[in-house]
């Protein structure tokens, strides 16, 4: 450190210095151990953060090091304007995806990250490879899950790493590879224990997103009894959006369940929670599945369900929703037109859905499928059903063994045998079994041959 540098820090008040240090820190996403290392302890560190000690110059070089920043920063607190500029390019990327604009957003980020200055602001490349990579999701693009994954693997413990075990956990779900979306959010949480950020909004989303990685995977028992964990440490917090999270998992594992009274009543606490914080897209989301477990009520909540479905159809086109989510919600939209009894329309926003869900997201594209046949099937269009289904079975054929494709698949294997498909049923069926972990059991009779059970018909089936 240079003579006019080492004045500049004896003259400048403890306390901001102390400030500056512990927002660089934060930033950075270290913890004061990580920080003070074998140089100064937690203590001291603590003490040098509230400005009741004046660290030397040597431990400032040493800070600023581990901090990533420059010593001019954290001693004259002075950042040149073209560094200001670039961290307000990547407030504009971020304000512009949660808007809707992930192109504008993905292009504007994009330059920000090929500046060398970038590195001059504490966190600041991490923080633009996060938004980076979700505007790349909200586009469809396939580079996003890499780059999660590269920012779990990479980045110092802190929120943005936290941000981006969500979101990897989140995409692997809906692409089907459950053991991977399981794995990143176990890491995520190891992550959130490390940097003492256990109990913060952030890991709760993380335990969620694990218990969804377990409920689709048929581990039932863990996936419910992680929601509980989310919602006690939710509660806990006394954070919104967290709570709303843990409610929401909760009510679709009880909606599944067949407990749709208690579902509903969970996903209404979601609701009201999440309409008093921020998060657009997550509001949207949660309205689509509101929606269609109102359609799975006897008799169907027609009305609320549309009126949930055409907020949420505003919402996603005010965040940065993806393609998938806004098939998703489409196919629920269709799913109400068709219990309407507005057919036409129904296999029309079908058939549209359909379209814009690729093969990554099998579950989504099969659930659309399966709907366009019975649609088909209600208009007299027994081959367009057949076709359907048929397609609905080929998407389903090889995915991994999970409780939601044991529930399409059971579903299609009825719909199929229904439309006189009864060799595409009865295959259904059978992968619905071995989705679902089941096996075929025959009585061994000592001295005789086992008799095959006969096989129950499809309209006996629950």
């Amino acid at each position: 450190m240079d003579v006019d540098l080492v004045n500049a820090l004896l003259a400048l008040d403890s306390k901001v210095l102390g400030e500056r240090i512990k927002a660089a820190r934060a930033a950075k996403g270290l913890t004061q151990p990580d920080l003070g290392g074998s140089d100064a302890s937690v203590a001291y560190v603590s003490r040098i953060e509230k400005g009741e000690r004046r660290p030397g110059p040597e431990l400032v070089d040493l800070f600023a090091q581990r901090l990533g920043v420059n010593v001019e920063q954290l001693v004259l607190g002075e950042i040149p304007d073209h560094v200001r500029a670039l961290e307000l390019q990547i407030d504009l990327a971020e304000l512009e995806l949660g808007g809707g604009q992930a192109d504008v957003s993905h292009e504007r980020v994009l330059a920000v990250l090929a500046d060398v200055s970038l590195d001059r602001i504490p966190g600041g490349r991490l923080r633009a490879r996060y938004v980076c990579a979700a505007a790349a999701e909200a586009l469809g693009l396939p580079e996003a899950t890499d780059e999660f994954a590269s920012i779990v693997a990479e980045a110092e413990p802190g929120p943005i790493a936290l941000k981006a075990a969500v979101a990897l956990s989140r995409v692997s779900r809906e692409r089907g590879a459950l053991d991977e979306a399981v794995s990143a959010a176990e890491r995520g949480l190891d992550i959130a224990r490390k940097a003492s950020l256990i109990d913060t909004e952030q890991a709760v989303r993380l335990t969620v997103t694990l218990a969804a990685a377990h409920y689709e995977r048929g581990d039932i028992d863990t996936a419910a009894a992680a929601c509980e964990e989310a919602i006690e440490r939710a509660d806990r917090l006394d954070a919104p959006g967290a709570r709303a999270a843990a409610y929401w998992n909760t009510s679709v594992i009880e909606a599944e369940a067949g407990n749709i009274e208690r579902a509903l009543h969970l996903a209404k606490k979601a609701l009201n929670l999440l309409e008093t914080a921020e998060g657009t897209l997550d509001l949207a989301r949660l309205r689509t599945q509101l929606s269609a477990i109102m359609l799975r009520v006897d008799p169907p909540d027609i009305d609320d369900a549309r009126r949930q479905l055409e907020q949420a159809s505003k919402e996603l086109e005010w965040s940065g929703a993806s393609p998938a989510d806004r098939a998703r919600t489409d196919i629920v939209r269709a799913r109400l037109l068709f219990v309407s009894g507005a057919l036409v329309e129904a296999h029309e926003l079908a058939q549209e859905a359909v379209g814009r869900v690729g093969p990554e997201l099998p579950l989504a594209r099969g659930a659309g499928l399966s709907l366009l046949g019975q649609i088909a099937w209600s208009l007299g269009d027994d081959d367009g059903a057949r076709q359907a289904y048929r397609s609905a079975i080929a998407v389903l054929t090889g995915f991994g063994n999970d409780r939601e494709a044991a529930q399409l698949w059971f579903e299609v294997g009825a719909l199929a045998d229904e439309a006189g498909l009864h060799d595409e049923a009865r295959d259904a069926y059978k992968r619905a079994a071995a989705s679902s972990g089941l096996a075929v059991r025959n009585p061994i009779v000592r001295g005789a041959r086992p008799v095959p059970a006969k096989a129950s018909g499809a309209g006996s089936s629950s």
